[in-house]
């Protein structure tokens, strides 16, 4: 497929999205967690060429071992001990035991770790590799009948999956609507399993424990960002005593823990941009900062063992800003001050 695809291809792509979170059979929950990665991955992996996209089964693991580790912490109100069903049999999910045990470990913080810091991450994904492929890949396009592969064909022996033309598009464009959507079939799920009932009750707050906000404690990259910006703000220059972390594609655009997304900010400037994406002249110096430094900048990262790649980042990035020049949406520029998303933008982010 050369471009976009068709409108009419579109609409087809969400009417089969809504089909299978509403027909599709699945005992445990991983029919969300996979379209949750597919959407991440065709953010993080993709373009706006609407061509066939190509990902490995080891990427979308790890996206299924981010997703449920959040869900392998015991449930509060359970006096925290035990953790949430995602099975619709008497078994606990595959997934959820593999994760809680990698995690176990680590449950004195109150915190899942991150999967690069488990003591034997490489494992952990091989293991959940299998499940995906014995399970999720295979039966989530079972739709009342045989497997129609409208998202992906059907290869139970290789060890990736390649999306058709217009897929990854779509998954892109749709981004938002993909993720709610499976996080409330995810959710609902969970409150409808049996063994979940008595623990759960009329509980308000289920979707905010499976999904919530899980931040990488983002005062471990405050050193690195002072070598390379000082104590200076990003946005408005001025040498400050302290500073806060900012996600530079904002956390609420799409959830990237990555070092390189990452700049110091003033607390008027940070609190001034809040959710916006920053003007063109802010893209500019983050896109020459991280072309200039960012090989060394990565070393830094990977030194302390914080997540970082500069691809998927710059990639977000593109994505986030061509979503905002689609909407028409206008650009944090300082304090109150905005203006309309300059047309240079693609040149600056260009990989």
């Amino acid at each position: 497929m050369s471009g976009p695809p068709t409108p009419e291809f579109q609409l087809k792509f969400l009417d089969y999205i809504q089909r299978v979170l509403d027909e599709g059979g699945f005992v445990a929950t991983y029919k969300f967690a996979l379209l949750m990665a597919l959407a991440d991955l065709s953010v993080e992996k993709g373009d706006e060429s609407g061509n066939a996209l190509e990902l490995p089964v080891d990427w979308i693991a790890q996206k299924f071992i981010q997703y449920y580790a959040r869900q392998t912490v015991p449930y509060p109100a359970a006096g925290g001990e035990r953790v949430l069903h995602q099975n619709t049999s008497k078994k606990q999910a595959k997934i959820v035991n593999l994760v809680a045990e990698a995690q176990a470990p680590y449950f004195a913080s109150g915190k899942p770790v991150p999967l690069h810091r488990l003591s034997d991450s490489r494992n952990l994904v091989r293991q959940v590799v299998r499940t995906v492929k014995d399970q999720p890949l295979w039966r989530l396009q079972v739709i009342n009948g045989p497997n129609r592969g409208f998202l992906y064909p059907e290869d139970r022996q290789r060890d990736e999956v390649t999306l058709n033309p217009g897929i990854a598009y779509c998954f892109r464009r749709f981004h938002g609507f993909v993720i709610r959507m499976a996080q409330e079939g995810w959710t609902r799920q969970v409150r409808e399993i049996g063994k979940n009932r008595d623990l759960l009750g009329a509980h308000a707050d289920l979707a905010v424990f499976l999904f919530g906000t899980s931040r990488t404690p983002l005062a471990e990259y405050r050193s690195i960002l002072e070598e390379v910006q000082g104590r200076a703000c990003f946005y408005c220059d001025t040498q400050r005593r302290e500073t806060e972390v900012d996600h530079f594609i904002p956390w609420s655009w799409y959830s990237l823990d990555l070092g390189h997304n990452f700049v110091l900010a003033c607390k008027s400037c940070n609190a001034a941009k809040r959710d916006r994406l920053a003007a063109l002249r802010h893209l500019e110096r983050w896109a020459r900062r991280n072309g200039d430094l960012g090989a060394s900048m990565a070393a830094a990262f990977r030194e302390r063992q914080l997540p970082s790649d500069l691809t998927a980042t710059t990639t977000v990035a593109s994505w986030a800003y061509r979503r905002a020049e689609t909407v028409g949406g206008d650009t944090w520029v300082i304090g109150n001050e905005y203006e309309p998303l300059l047309g240079g933008w693609p040149r600056v982010l260009a990989i």
